[in-house]
């Protein structure tokens, strides 16, 4: 797959993490289809790939104490995997995330990078993973809540 720099360049201002979700706002099939796509076609290094979740969100993410740094109501997440014999994989596996985050951004989505605060064991049970692989880091996707303040 040809990086479409055209696409991630102006993403990247406009990129930014969210971690509340708008429930009531799924997201369009068109949308969740051209990411499936990226997932599946920007693979550059042979040690890492992207896999995009649309079931189950709920059990993945959990907060630092109580509900802080939780995740809310994400309709979909990506999964980045890793093959742990590779010496780089840290590194390819950030490359294709932020690959892929950007595309999310491109396509109006909302994202949020995250690798401490999941649950591997739920991403593993939705994934295929081999033995040689491990979930590295995941992001939300969907339309981030719009708060309102009140003065």
């Amino acid at each position: 797959m040809d990086i479409p720099f055209s696409r991630w360049y102006p993403a990247i201002e406009k990129r930014g993490s969210r971690r509340h979700f708008d429930a009531s706002r799924p997201i369009e099939h068109d949308k969740l289809s051209a990411l499936d796509t990226v997932c599946r076609r920007f693979v550059p290094f042979p040690s890492a790939r992207p896999c995009l979740v649309t079931e189950s969100v709920k059990d993945v993410f959990r907060g630092i104490v109580g509900s802080y740094g939780k995740i809310n109501d994400a309709p979909a997440f990506i999964a980045f995997i890793g093959n742990m014999d590779s010496a780089s994989v840290q590194e390819e596996v950030g490359y294709i995330g932020e690959g892929v985050i950007l595309e999310a951004t491109a396509l109006g989505l909302n994202t949020c990078w995250v690798a401490g605060f999941f649950k591997p064991e739920s991403v593993a049970s939705l994934v295929e993973i081999k033995s040689n692989e491990r979930v590295l880091a995941v992001t939300p996707v969907g339309y981030a809540r719009r708060f309102h303040l009140i003065v």
